[in-house]
């Protein structure tokens, strides 16, 4: 796992004994200077930029799917003088990069990258990291939990806000830049998926949109798995990681499948994913999920500052990586964030756009017909909806509130903070570029959360920078069509994965096994919210919490999802404790 510290303002004694911890925790100095040092594992593969700046994790020029391992002189000028601009705009990967400016020290994050940038400042100085145990590497204090910040992330669930959860301990989000002015902190967001969809450009025609997509998704995920001696792609029959399976055939690599079957029918693609790997001729290994490895006394991941490890998942990916050992794979990849990269959107919105963007009327009613054959409505309701959401497009974009089970204070406290940055952004303003972006916060957000617990070894290369930016540059309607979300990406891939892959309707979800497991597990959930954390801290409502743990009658979907995230935040909770 990458591992890097960097320390910005520190006295000199202070320095000297930091890079002494820092040696004594496997890291190498990689600059030391008065008031700035900065230390690396050898996984971390640090690139200098010129002689006073640094860039950890992995670095890619847009375009190739090639590594950057060195910068020439004019290259790491340009990145200098232009404060790190240049480097987000000709590159992409998974990085932290340390620039000096002209006042102050300045630290900027990739878009989408999966290398975490926690900082905690003070006085006149400030520590920065890959991950709380390094952090901590500097600032020798123990964790406290944030309690209203943990009630923000129940509410707006995939949406990570610049606090974490861990007191007086931040995060630098993907395509910001920090500067570091003794111990105060300046963020400037240099990326914003806005820039890439400014009204006035010619759309391209979806043959070539589809023709480019194909070529970004293919070498995006060349250059994330090219250090992968053989892949095993968690191929659950759906058409993200089929596109995955396929662009990583495309290249001629080693690469299994494997397909865990859930009990319920709802949750079983094994049709599809067979159909897949047939196509492509890959080994497809089916296995059936396991009841019993579903281990909600261990925190999922407890060296996140968030609870955001979901257990299940964590389930899912443990019993993924034994089968890779056993198939003799050493890299997981998956589809993960390939709804919220190819605009899966099931609303009248992507109409509305029709209405508001000088090259939409033509579309209108040609997209209310594909938007009536995907919702199952008809073409005239979603038109009155699409006129509706038109005239009222100022109307900034609501991000979703979940405020069930928790208690009146933290619903309250939650709404204190600012949103994304991203939600307000939008000039002018459209309601499916809006609901997009929002996606992308979404995609955003699981990324950066970086690996983690079984998660450590798993690649989800679709969520990548320049594919990214290409699907911005289309509009929301030519996404759908034959009655499909996703379809540029359907087009890009249809010659190769077949076609009840590529233009299925269905998607399958293993909703009612999630609940069996939390079902047969109930007394013990009981017993730990109610007498948890989470309660003595006054986040959860306890007799919301009970009447729903004491209903006898089976969770609903909606009530199950609920209390699972409590519970995955309890146990992350404690794990933070002890």
């Amino acid at each position: 796992m990458q591992k890097y510290l960097i320390a910005v303002g520190l006295a000199e004694d202070r320095q000297h004994r930091l890079q002494e911890q820092a040696r004594r925790a496997g890291l190498a100095i990689f600059l030391d200077r008065p008031g700035l040092l900065a230390a690396g594992n050898a996984l971390s593969k640090a690139i200098p930029i010129g002689q006073s700046g640094y860039i950890f994790g992995s670095l890619f020029a847009q375009g190739s799917a090639k590594r950057v391992l060195s910068l020439p002189g004019s290259e790491a000028t340009q990145i200098l003088g232009s404060g790190g601009r240049h480097l987000i705009g000709k590159y992409w990967g998974d990085y932290v990069a340390l620039i000096p400016l002209a006042e102050g020290t300045a630290v900027l994050r990739s878009p989408f990258g999966t290398l975490p940038c926690l900082y905690r400042a003070a006085d006149r100085h400030a520590h920065l990291a890959s991950d709380i145990d390094t952090l901590q590497l500097g600032t020798k204090q123990s964790w406290s939990i944030d309690y209203e910040a943990v009630a923000r992330q129940l509410v707006f669930a995939d949406m990570r806000l610049r606090e974490t959860c861990l007191e007086d301990v931040c995060e630098v989000r993907g395509g910001e830049r920090v500067r570091f002015l003794g111990g105060r902190a300046e963020h400037r967001i240099l990326w914003s998926p806005w820039d890439f969809v400014l009204a006035g450009r010619d759309l391209p025609e979806p043959e070539e949109a589809a023709a480019r997509l194909r070529k970004e998704a293919i070498r995006c995920t060349q250059a994330k798995t090219q250090d992968a001696d053989r892949c095993l792609v968690m191929l659950s029959g759906g058409l993200d990681s089929s596109i995955v399976a396929a662009a990583l055939a495309a290249r001629d690599r080693e690469v299994a499948c494997l397909n865990l079957v859930a009990p319920a029918s709802a949750g079983d693609e094994r049709v599809y994913a067979r159909a897949a790997c047939e196509h492509l001729e890959l080994l497809l290994a089916e296995r059936r999920m396991n009841e019993g490895s579903l281990l909600l006394d261990l925190p999922a991941s407890p060296s996140l500052p968030r609870p955001v490890a979901r257990s299940f998942e964590q389930m899912l990916y443990r019993t993924a990586g034994d089968i890779a050992e056993e198939l003799g794979c050493d890299t997981i990849v998956d589809g993960g964030g390939g709804d919220n990269v190819f605009c899966s959107l099931q609303s009248a919105s992507p109409a509305a756009d029709c209405l508001l963007d000088r090259q939409g009327p033509r579309a209108f009613w040609h997209t209310c017909n594909e938007i009536a054959a995907l919702t199952h409505a008809s073409a005239w309701r979603v038109a009155r909806k699409a006129v509706r959401r038109a005239w009222e497009r100022s109307r900034p974009y609501r991000w979703p509130a979940a405020t069930q089970m928790l208690s009146p204070d933290a619903v309250a406290v939650a709404h204190r903070k600012d949103l994304h940055p991203w939600l307000s952004a939008g000039i002018p303003p459209r309601p499916a570029r809006s609901a997009q972006i929002a996606q992308l916060i979404g995609a955003q957000s699981f990324m950066e959360d970086g690996p983690h617990g079984t998660k450590s070894n798993v690649v989800s290369p679709l969520v990548s920078q320049p594919l990214i930016e290409h699907c911005l540059s289309l509009a929301p309607w030519q996404w759908i069509e034959r009655g499909c979300n996703r379809a540029i990406a359907r087009r890009a891939f249809s010659k190769m994965l077949p076609p009840e892959v590529i233009w299925r309707h269905s998607k399958g979800i293993p909703d009612s096994y999630i609940v069996q497991l939390y079902e047969a597990n109930r007394e013990m959930i009981r017993d730990r919210l109610i007498g948890g954390l989470l309660a003595a801290a006054g986040v959860i409502d306890i007799a919301a919490v009970e009447a729903a743990l004491d209903d006898p009658t089976p969770f609903r979907g909606r009530e199950c999802s609920r209390i699972v995230r409590l519970m995955d935040a309890e146990i992350w909770a404690r794990g933070i404790r002890g």
